[in-house]
C-alpha cells in the first residue's frame, strides 16, 4: 500500500507546494531521516531543504523528534495526513452545514495556512469579508465568538509547544500540550484586536505564541456519524435515521467517541430525549418497534443481555457491514453480479468447497469455477488446503476450502483506491498542462470583464467583447476541458468516501485486536 499511497502523496504535494517540496517529501517515504540524509538524498541545497521542511511541518505532514543524540532531529512523513488534503472541502462543507457560514470561513483560513494564532486568522477573515462587502455580518466580536465556539466544539485544538523552555538551545525541542490546554479558548482583547485590524500598532491581544490547528478526529467523528445515519435512512426512513442520530449523541455522554462498542444506554432515556428534544411524537410512540428493526435488520444496535431496557451501539459492527457492502459493489462492478454473489456467499458461510459454491450460488459448474478462480487470482478469495487424517494416499487425501480474509481484502481495495485517486490527479494535471494557454486566456478575459463591471460597463457590451476574444472552437474546447476537470474532481471526492470507510474499518479491526490482547 505504501507505494500507491506514496505516489498519491507526491502528486498532492507537487500540486499544492511545488516540485522542491515534493522532492524533500519523497526522500521521507521510506522512514525517518536526519537533515544531512535528506539533503544528500534529494540533492537540493541546504537552504531549500530547510524551507521545504518548514512548509511540511507547518501543515502537519512532517513531524520531528530527537534521534539517538539530543542535538539531532529525525523527520518523519505522515502519509495519511497528506492524503487528507483531498478531504479539506468536505471539512469546510461540514462546518457550514453543522455550524454556520462564518465558522466555515475561519476553518478555511486555518486550513490554508496550516496553523496560526487566533488573532491572525480572525483578522484575515475580517479583511476578506470586508473586501466582499459583508463587513457588518462579520465584525470582530462576532468572529471571535465563532472562533471560541469552534474550540469549544473541539473542531480546533492547540498546537503543541516546547515542554521544557529551559532546555539547551542546541537540543531538539520536545513538543507537547496538556489536556487542560488542548481545548481552552483564547482570551482575546477586542480593543487591541480592533486596533490591529485598523493597521495601528497595538499590544498583544492575548494569544501571543498560542497556535491553533484543526482536530481531524472531531471531523472524522461527524463524517462517520453522518455515514451511519445516512445508511439507516436509505434502509428505512427519516424516523429511523433520527433515532440512530439520537442514540449516537447519547452514547457520547458515557462512552469514548472512538470505542468499538458503546456503553449501555437506557431505552427510557432515549424515549425522553426523543420526546423533549426532537418532539417527534410518531417516533416516540413506535420507539420499541424502531429499536427492534435496527437491532434485527442492521446489527448497528444490540440489546444488553442482562437487561431488556438497555441498548448498545456497536460501532465496529456498523462499519464492518458498510465496508462489506462497499466491497461487494466493487466486486460487482469489476467482475459482474454472479461473481459478487459468489463473494457474498463465501463471506457469509466462512469456509466453502467448490461444489458447495456451485450448488448454493445456483450458477453453472463451469462458470462458477471460472468466477471463483478469477476472484482467487485477484485475491478477493483465499484458499486453504486441509488434509484428511483417515486417508494416507491418493487424490482424496486433501481438499480445498475457499474463504474471505476481509481485513486483507479491505487493505487491497484501499490500495486500489489510492491508485485510482493518483490516476485521477495525473489525468487532471495533464488536461490543465495541455490546455494551459487557453485556460490562462480565459482567466485574463474574466479579469478584464470584472474590471469593466466595476467601471459600470453594460453587461451586453462585456459579453460581446468576451465573444470576440474567444472563438467558437476555443470555447468548445474550453468547455470540454472544464467538464473533464470537474469530472476528475468529483471522482476524487467519491473515491475518498470509500477510502474513509476502509480506513475506519482498519482502525476498528486494530482496536478490537488491542482490546483482546489486553
Amino acid at each position: 500500500m505504501a507505494s500507491e499511497q506514496g505516489r498519491l502523496c507526491s502528486l498532492l504535494i507537487r500540486e499544492h507546494f511545488g516540485e522542491v517540496v515534493e522532492k524533500v517529501s519523497n526522500t521521507l517515504h521510506w522512514g525517518p531521516k536526519t537533515l544531512p540524509l535528506i539533503v544528500s538524498s534529494s540533492q537540493l541545497p541546504l537552504s531549500k531543504v530547510k524551507q521545504a521542511l518548514a512548509v511540511l511541518i507547518k501543515y502537519g505532514f512532517v513531524t520531528y523528534e530527537r534521534g539517538k543524540l539530543p542535538t539531532v532531529a529525525e523527520y518523519t512523513l505522515k502519509l495519511t495526513k497528506v492524503t487528507l488534503m483531498v478531504r479539506y472541502p468536505r471539512y469546510i462543507l461540514l462546518i457550514k452545514e453543522h455550524v454556520d457560514e462564518e465558522s466555515s470561513f475561519l476553518l478555511e483560513e486555518l486550513l490554508q495556512c496550516g496553523f496560526d494564532t487566533a488573532t491572525n486568522v480572525i483578522l484575515r477573515v475580517s479583511k476578506r469579508v470586508t473586501e466582499e462587502g459583508r463587513q457588518m455580518e462579520f465584525d470582530l466580536p462576532h468572529l471571535t465568538d465563532k472562533f471560541h465556539m469552534l474550540v469549544q466544539m473541539q473542531y480546533l485544538m492547540r498546537c503543541p509547544h516546547p515542554t521544557d523552555p529551559d532546555a539547551a538551545a542546541i537540543e531538539v525541542p520536545v513538543l507537547g500540550v496538556t489536556e487542560a490546554e488542548l481545548f481552552l479558548p483564547p482570551d482575546l482583547n477586542i480593543k487591541y484586536l480592533s486596533l490591529r485590524n485598523q493597521g495601528m500598532v497595538a499590544d498583544d491581544p492575548g494569544d501571543l505564541g498560542i497556535y491553533w490547528r484543526i482536530n481531524y478526529d472531531r471531523f472524522h467523528q461527524d463524517i462517520r456519524d453522518d455515514l451511519i445515519v445516512a445508511a439507516v435512512e436509505r434502509r428505512f426512513d427519516a424516523n429511523a435515521a433520527q433515532l440512530m442520530n439520537e442514540l449516537l449523541r447519547l452514547t457520547y455522554l458515557r462512552t469514548d467517541a472512538w470505542a468499538p462498542q458503546s456503553n449501555a444506554v437506557p431505552v427510557v432515556e432515549v424515549k425522553d430525549s426523543i420526546s423533549k428534544l426532537t418532539k417527534n411524537a410518531y417516533l416516540a410512540q413506535y420507539l420499541d418497534q424502531y429499536l427492534k428493526i435496527l437491532e434485527e435488520s442492521t446489527g448497528f444496535v444490540t440489546k444488553v443481555e442482562s437487561s431488556s431496557g438497555m441498548m448498545e451501539v456497536n460501532m465496529s459492527k456498523a462499519i464492518e457491514i458498510l465496508t462489506c457492502n462497499a466491497i461487494d459493489n466493487n466486486v460487482d462492478q469489476r467482475f459482474g453480479a454472479k461473481a459478487a454473489r459468489i463473494f457474498r456467499l463465501v463471506r457469509a458461510k466462512k469456509y466453502m468447497e467448490q461444489d458447495q459454491i456451485q450448488q448454493l450460488a445456483m450458477i453453472p459448474d463451469k462458470e462458477a469455477k471460472q468466477l471463483t478462480y478469477k476472484l482467487l487470482q485477484e485475491n478477493f478469495l483465499q484458499m486453504q488446503e486441509l488434509r484428511k487424517p483417515t486417508v494416507s494416499t491418493g487424490p482424496n487425501k486433501t481438499y480445498f476450502l475457499f474463504h474471505v480474509d476481509l481485513p486483507q481484502v479491505a487493505r487491497m481495495v484501499l490500495d486500489t483506491c489510492y491508485k485510482a485517486m493518483a490516476n485521477s490527479l495525473t489525468r487532471r494535471s495533464h488536461e490543465k498542462n495541455e490546455n494551459i494557454r487557453l485556460i490562462e486566456k480565459k482567466e485574463r478575459i474574466e479579469a478584464i470583464a470584472d474590471s469593466m463591471r466595476e467601471q459600470g460597463t453594460d453587461e451586453q457590451q462585456i459579453q460581446e467583447l468576451v465573444d470576440d476574444w474567444l472563438t467558437p472552437p476555443e470555447r468548445s474546447l474550453l468547455e470540454s476541458v472544464e467538464a473533464m476537470i470537474r469530472k476528475m474532481n468529483l471522482a476524487e471526492l467519491q473515491i475518498d468516501d470509500t477510502v474513509f470507510l476502509l480506513q475506519l474499518f482498519t482502525y476498528y479491526q486494530s482496536a478490537i485486536i488491542r482490546i483482546k490482547a489486553k
